[in-house]
């Protein structure tokens, strides 16, 4: 799980320039994240992982619109076309009416954090400091310049509540950041409960 995440950026200090690694969830030689499944819970927070943490983040066409597939049936399978472009296909994920619900709610999801992550130093040159895992919850932090992006997810299945004291150095006396996902104001309490798989961006 997201023990994983924690332990692979304990490592960061091998490297001279960490934020010079490049990462990727999948690519051409990989099964496609998604597998055979169509997870968007757990694919959000991959891709939140990937877009806000100190590193240079590749992107696999199609996921965007819930390509799956795996290697196990062939390479061409988890190398198909994109749906859409030529005349006589009958799909076009390239336009809100050729997508259905859920991959229209993929690829907003997608396109919400790469606009805000554009030209975003914060993301771009920031520190990142990180925490253990508390109650299924991983959160780190982003800073520059005196701006704060805190990230939390929610690693679970269930809904979880977690005390926000073990934030203390980054929260400071915040009460309330606003997510970035979702736009809503979320209030910064001594406990923050979570939905299954739930994913925060605070700008604090």
């Amino acid at each position: 799980g997201l023990d994983r995440i924690y332990n692979s950026f304990v490592n960061d200090y091998l490297y001279p320039n960490n934020s010079s690694i490049l990462a990727f969830i999948e690519n051409h030689d990989t099964d496609r994240f998604l597998g055979e499944g169509q997870n968007l819970n757990l694919l959000k927070q991959a891709i939140t992982i990937l877009l806000t943490t100190h590193r240079i983040p590749q992107l696999y066409y199609g996921t965007e619109v819930m390509m799956n597939g795996v290697k196990t049936k062939t390479d061409g399978n988890v190398r198909n076309d994109f749906p859409g472009g030529w005349e006589g296909d009958k799909n076009n994920a390239f336009t809100a009416e050729g997508r259905t619900k859920l991959q229209n709610e993929c690829y907003n999801f997608y396109r919400n954090l790469l606009h805000w992550r554009k030209g975003n130093e914060v993301i771009s040159k920031g520190t990142m400091t990180q925490f253990l895992i508390e109650d299924g919850v991983y959160a780190y932090a982003r800073q520059y310049n005196g701006k704060t992006v805190f990230i939390m997810l929610n690693g679970t299945d269930k809904e979880t509540t977690v005390s926000l004291n073990c934030y203390k150095e980054i929260l400071l006396n915040k009460t309330q950041g606003k997510d970035i996902l979702t736009g809503r104001t979320v209030s910064l309490g001594e406990k923050l409960t979570m939905n299954p798989r739930e994913t925060y961006v605070l700008e604090l």
